[in-house]
């Protein structure tokens, strides 16, 4: 069970730049007389202009988790020589059995039971309740805002594609996050006008929300 406690938002910045770099490699070696070798590695700041993000918001999310799933408790192995497919399909009804054929790469079941004569079962003990009086986790997330003044999703995706490159290449940041992998530097909203939905040739706003969030975007709409 996971719950919110509370998400504290410091003043909110605004046209906040963020500078691209250039990384530049090289090596240099000698052989002769003496053998000498040596790289070098130099980042230096970009001659293009920098990309700017409309508000940049750093929160604090003061949240309750708890696991998913318990530990394994039981490992069984099931033979497959002796089951029918109809049997199989009662007995493995989770299965796609369609899509563990292609998978394996046969056509027919008994093909994928000489291939695959045995599938093992793992079972998980339910996990532990969380406990109510344990304090809280921090987590803190910086949120980058882009504001819009049109539906040129090409366009927006394309700044918010660069805006997030800039930004990762140029805030260090972990690879991971209480074991986890972190994304990217910071979370990113694109905020449209909710006017433009009115047009009879604009998309749906549950469109331009499923394609922003296919590449990791969160698309939001107001009025100005």
């Amino acid at each position: 069970m996971n719950s919110i406690d509370s998400v504290d938002v410091d003043p909110p910045r605004f046209q906040v730049p963020v500078n691209t770099t250039v990384t530049m490699r090289g090596s240099w070696e000698k052989l002769l007389p003496d053998t000498a070798q040596a790289r070098a590695v130099l980042e230096i700041p970009a001659l293009l202009p920098p990309l700017w993000i409309d508000m940049a918001l750093e929160t604090r999310v003061t949240a309750r988790v708890g696991l998913t799933e318990g530990s394994l408790e039981s490992l069984a192995d099931e033979d497959l020589t002796g089951l029918t497919e109809a049997e199989f399909v009662a007995k493995f009804a989770f299965l796609d059995l369609a899509e563990l054929m292609h998978s394996v790469g046969v056509t027919d079941y008994t093909q994928l039971q000489k291939q695959l004569p045995h599938i093992s079962r793992l079972h998980y003990a339910q996990p532990p309740l969380p406990d109510p009086n344990a304090p809280g986790r921090v987590f803190r997330l910086r949120v980058s805002v882009l504001i819009f003044p049109d539906l040129d999703l090409g366009g927006a995706l394309r700044r918010l594609a660069q805006s997030r490159q800039a930004l990762d290449e140029s805030r260090p940041r972990p690879d991971e996050y209480d074991g986890g992998s972190v994304l990217a530097a910071s979370a990113w909203l694109a905020v449209f006008p909710k006017a433009v939905l009115a047009s009879p040739d604009a998309p749906s706003e549950q469109l331009v929300i499923e394609l922003l969030e296919a590449d990791g975007f969160v698309a939001a709409f107001d009025t100005p």
